[in-house]
């Protein structure tokens, strides 16, 4: 590594003082430390404040809004950072200690790319700090915003903190949460991927922490379905489907999937068959799908869902005999 790049980090919070302190003493932590932590607290109404006064003398700096706003907080994050890169990290993840280091390695080798990230995965321990072997050399170099498109649709598991954006690029691109709401990011990743490529490190720096309080848990305030098909919309747009493109080929082969997991996961209580047809025909309506999209994607999900179907039958079968045997 060259030399460490500037990378300031601003921890975006709202009523997580639980959560917050394991996460800032990961980012404490890191080996290659940046240049600034800084809190910006949406207007929380629990002991936020406290905890992260007393992280002052660590050298975290803390802001507050008044008021609970997502559009104008993210405003606020845009104009807040000064260093040449910027990381606006979640209040209830943790980060492994060598991940702004194996950024600064991925920045040596990409100078062009305007966006870095990882692969998280899950964790319900709400302060596990073991953390599995990794290799910054795991990337796949520099993507296209269109390529990045694709690994997401795809389905490579990108937390939203993991994300180091370049600084200026991070300033002017809009985040659209009047069509998006609360999934503008998937959206915002892109466009800043547009500005100069991205580069993933494919081993999981981030522990996404599973708890009760998750934003995407909570649906009253979304993802709304509305929003869901114009995300897939947007994906259509970047993807396009062109059978003989590795991007089109992946927007057919996916584009049903997709649309069924998120009407399963928006529209619990909807199970019927009259509200999906809804659904999918809204979706045609606003262009997140297309008639040869849910024909070709329908018939490859029945034929890569057989093999998992046919091991389960075999699983219930030996269960049973094992059963009547005993």
């Amino acid at each position: 590594m060259a030399g460490a790049a500037a990378i300031e980090i601003l921890v975006l919070t709202y009523n997580r003082s639980d959560l917050l302190p394991a996460t800032l003493a990961t980012l404490l932590a890191q080996t290659v430390p940046a240049t600034s932590i800084r809190i910006v607290d949406n207007g929380s109404t629990d002991l936020t404040g406290e905890i992260a006064r007393s992280f002052a003398s660590r050298g975290v700096h803390y802001f507050r809004r008044d008021v609970n706003d997502l559009p104008a907080c993210w405003r606020d994050l845009q104009r807040i950072p000064t260093a040449e890169w910027v990381m606006v990290f979640h209040d209830d993840d943790l980060l492994h200690p060598e991940y702004l280091g194996a950024v600064s390695t991925v920045i040596d080798e990409f100078p062009e790319a305007t966006l870095i990230g990882a692969a998280m995965k899950a964790e319900a321990a709400p302060n596990a700090r073991d953390w599995a072997a990794i290799s910054p050399k795991r990337t796949t170099g520099i993507l296209s915003w269109r390529e990045f498109a694709r690994k997401l649709y795809e389905g490579f598991p990108f937390p939203f903190c993991s994300a180091v954006y370049r600084t200026e690029v991070f300033r002017r691109t809009v985040g659209d949460n009047v069509t998006y709401g609360k999934i503008f990011d998937r959206p915002f990743l892109m466009e800043v991927a547009r500005a100069g490529g991205a580069v993933l490190l494919k081993d999981a720096f981030v522990k996404y922490r599973v708890h009760p309080s998750q934003d995407s848990r909570d649906s009253v305030t979304g993802p709304f379905p509305s929003e869901a098909l114009m995300l897939q919309r947007y994906y259509r747009e970047a993807l396009g489907e062109d059978p003989w493109s590795r991007s089109g080929r992946t927007f057919l082969k996916r584009n049903y999937r997709n649309l069924s997991s998120d009407f399963e996961r928006l529209c619990p209580d909807d199970a019927g068959g009259a509200a999906r047809e809804t659904f999918f025909r809204d979706a045609l309506a606003v262009g997140a799908a297309s008639p040869r999209s849910l024909r070709l994607g329908a018939a490859y999900a029945a034929l890569t869902n057989l093999p998992r179907r046919l091991e389960r039958s075999v699983r219930d079968r030996i269960r049973a005999k094992k059963e009547s045997s005993t």
